[in-house]
């Protein structure tokens, strides 16, 4: 049984609102277990968090208010009702649209950061500078178009496009929503491709190399859902622009849009965390370990019987000689069958060194165990 549309985007909202957060705060975690302090792409990825998670609370205002995900409502005469829900989805799909360009600019500006934070070079200076200026441009660009779609504001939700009232007052911003959403697809492999020669220049070992590169390359994941970004607007835009169902057709392109933000930020943190993957895989290493000799412990406790009436004499002799208990040299001569006298100091010379070992392995296992017991 599938979940209605209005649902998932809930729940995609909710889980691409917190991933951004952990990302972030783990970002700060890891400056902070090197002592370096912080940078100003440290200081640019805040932004692009808050408007990220802001985008996913506008979209899900857009659901529990604004009817995001469900039909648009129809009159008797099959005319769209421009109420009050209509309104406010049409509100939050308008803030939906500058919030995304904003968190968009000021992650991107980060990654260039950071990228000018640990490479050097002329040609490389020139190129981050010229992207710091494409993405500023662009971003300056595509707000203000998207905010002075139409004269006066207020009509962006005050009517519906494709509607000749939206006409009068509205440019036609498919083609826009269009470009914004293409233009930044071919930043973001910019973006990405700029470290990738720097990186295998360098006089490191090969699979170093190719490490260094993939973890620059997971943006790619940010250009894929640009992709999938524009496949949807191109679906969305070719039904509602005859059906006008906009709440139900143009849901994707919005959902998809705040998935691009948030995975952007998460993008941009992850060269970061090094330092603290460093810092914690010891930790859950001892745990594990602990973890497992515990669980060992218990497991042979569990195989010990729970009397010794459920066993033949043999095999509490078996028993005793194997969990160390008061056993000598003549009952291990009777276990294996052979026949002999037995030495008395021998006897218990073995019994002290049995004891002994016993003693040792148990302590040798509580110190494993991270215990602080006394006898």
């Amino acid at each position: 049984m599938s979940l209605p549309l209005s649902t998932t985007i809930i729940i995609i909202s909710v889980v691409f609102a917190i991933l951004p957060i952990i990302a972030v705060a783990s970002r700060f975690w890891s400056r902070s277990i090197k002592n370096a302090g912080t940078s100003w792409d440290d200081y640019f990825i805040l932004p692009g968090l808050i408007f990220s998670v802001a985008l996913c609370v506008t979209t899900i205002v857009a659901v529990t208010l604004g009817g995001l995900g469900s039909h648009i409502l129809l009159d008797a005469d099959g005319n769209i009702v421009l109420d009050k829900r209509l309104t406010i989805f049409l509100q939050t799909e308008f803030a939906a649209q500058l919030i995304s360009v904003v968190s968009l600019v000021f992650t991107k500006l980060s990654v260039v950061l950071f990228y000018r934070r640990i490479f050097r070079g002329k040609l490389f200076s020139i190129v981050s500078v010229a992207l710091l200026v494409i993405i500023s441009g662009w971003g300056v660009s595509f707000f203000f178009a998207i905010l002075l779609e139409c004269i006066p504001i207020s009509q962006a939700w005050k009517s519906l496009y494709g509607t000749p009232e939206h006409g009068k007052y509205c440019y036609q911003y498919v083609p826009m929503f269009k470009a914004t959403a293409i233009s930044n697809m071919i930043v973001d492999i910019g973006i990405l491709s700029v470290p990738i020669p720097i990186v295998w220049g360098l006089k490191a070992p090969l699979r170093q190399r190719i490490a260094i590169s993939g973890i620059f390359l997971l943006g790619a994941f940010v250009v894929g859902i640009s992709i999938a970004r524009v496949y949807f607007f191109y679906q969305s835009t070719a039904s509602y622009e005859d059906a006008l169902d906009i709440t139900v057709n143009i849901a994707p392109a919005l959902y998809w849009s705040e998935l691009e933000a948030s995975i952007a930020v998460v993008s941009a943190c992850l060269p970061t965390l090094k330092p603290l993957s460093s810092h914690i895989g010891p930790i859950l290493v001892e745990f594990a370990s602990k973890f497992s000799l515990l669980s060992a412990a218990k497991s042979s406790f569990e195989r010990l019987p729970r009397s010794t009436t459920d066993l033949d004499p043999v095999s509490v002799k078996q028993r005793k000689f194997l969990d160390g208990g008061l056993v000598n040299r003549c009952e291990a001569i009777e276990l294996g069958n052979f026949n002999g006298e037995c030495d008395k100091d021998h006897e218990q010379s073995g019994i002290f060194v049995q004891r002994s070992f016993q003693q040792s392995e148990h302590s040798q296992r509580i110190g494993e165990l991270g215990g602080d017991f006394t006898s």
